[in-house]
């Protein structure tokens, strides 16, 4: 076993074996989390590869199934076999597959499992746009149809102009993190009753989980939340101001906080005014509030707002780009971005996770080539002959 694929008995989830059926992001996304923190996840990808193995952009901008940075992103530290589960023989060997396996994710595009596969203690976790049950299970979905069937969009933007998508494929990574999150608990209950189960993740549900207050505050007071743009609705200033070279978020929401930003900015009869008593009065008055304080803003550098309003206690930061966020101090000194060495790419720097554990060494390992590890699992786990792999290959299973 190669080092980059070796696994470490200090990782959590060492021992654990998951079977990914599914494509693209939501379902690579939860795998990718469990790969991270030790789980052995093969990747189980047509003869053709994972759909996101297609999708541009791509490495050098050179059209490359084992370039694509969708799935170099969300498939680090797996490993890959090329099966096609609709012929007989794939069928069979899905099925063999499957009871080697603690964890199958599937999502919308996979085919059903084999009738014999469950075995009683096989966790199943199916991520699909708006889970197995109800009218619209079977709809076809996009990221921004999703985001707009889950009450997100109707709260994003502008008031006086359209609903805006959130960016990049937010449903799709909440989804997978819900996923992973929710493997966990059924490995967790697994242990005291010795019994696997089904997961189902619906992506319109996970986006209706994260609007807070949003539904109840229609359902409690019939209240329907309007889109503020990047105002809160209760209190001000809390928003993105423009700068002279891009934008911070600030938000100054205690009184110590408020105090600080009209001295701050030079204007003490801000404090006296009693249009701006108060955050609520302050929201109410946002309008003629930003005009007093946009100028001060726009004299300056994000940067110079950002450090002259932590000095004093102010929340507030950059809206940073991705070069920004790769030179950011903070990110250097947790090393959160780590590089990848692969075969196609050379050595480039990847997001890190989202929380580290003491006493836990955890490398980041590259995305598989396809079918990178066909010999091991198809030779090693369900020991077939180097004649009987061939074959298969040549039938087009593997």
């Amino acid at each position: 076993m190669s080092a980059q694929h070796a696994p470490s008995l200090t990782l959590p989830l060492h021992g654990l074996y998951v079977l990914e059926l599914a494509q693209e992001v939501a379902g690579p996304f939860c795998g990718k989390l469990l790969a991270e923190f030790g789980a052995e996840v093969i990747k189980v990808e047509p003869p053709t590869g994972d759909a996101a193995r297609h999708r541009g952009p791509f490495a050098d901008d050179h059209p490359d199934p084992e370039g694509s940075l969708l799935f170099l992103a969300v498939n680090t530290g797996k490993r890959s076999v090329t099966l096609q589960p609709n012929r007989r023989a794939g069928l069979r060997l899905l099925d063999a597959l499957l009871h080697h396996a603690d964890v199958v994710i599937t999502d919308a595009a996979t085919a059903p499992l084999p009738a014999t596969s469950p075995h009683p203690r096989l966790i199943h976790t199916s991520i699909r746009p708006f889970g197995l049950t109800g009218p619209a299970a079977e709809w076809p979905a996009t990221e921004l149809t999703v985001e707009a069937l889950g009450g997100v969009m109707a709260v994003v933007g502008d008031p006086d102009r359209a609903p805006l998508k959130l960016g990049g494929e937010q449903a799709h990574y909440l989804a997978g993190l819900n996923a992973a999150v929710a493997t966990l608990l059924a490995l967790e209950a697994r242990q005291r009753t010795g019994l696997g189960q089904l997961v189902e993740i619906s992506m319109q549900d996970s986006l209706l989980s994260i609007l807070g207050n949003i539904p109840i505050l229609y359902t409690h007071l019939g209240q329907v939340a309007r889109r503020l743009g990047s105002r809160h609705h209760r209190t001000h200033p809390t928003a993105i101001f423009p700068c002279r070279d891009g934008y911070v978020g600030l938000a100054a929401q205690t009184p110590a906080q408020w105090e600080a930003l009209c001295l701050l900015v030079d204007q003490p009869e801000l404090l006296l005014d009693p249009r701006f008593a108060t955050g609520t009065q302050c929201a109410a008055h946002a309008d003629e509030l930003d005009a007093r304080l946009l100028p001060w803003f726009l004299a300056r550098t994000s940067h110079e707002v950002m450090y002259a309003c932590q000095e004093r206690r102010i929340p507030v930061g950059l809206s940073c780009t991705i070069p920004e966020l790769l030179a950011d101090p903070q990110y250097a000194a947790t090393h959160f971005f780590q590089a990848i060495e692969h075969p196609t790419t050379g050595a480039v720097p990847y997001p890190g996770r989202a929380f580290q554990m003491s006493g836990t060494s955890i490398p980041l390992r590259r995305a598989p080539l396809l079918g990178e590890d066909n010999d091991r699992i198809y030779g090693g786990w369900l020991g077939l002959s180097p004649h009987e792999r061939a074959r298969l290959r040549g039938q087009g299973v593997i």
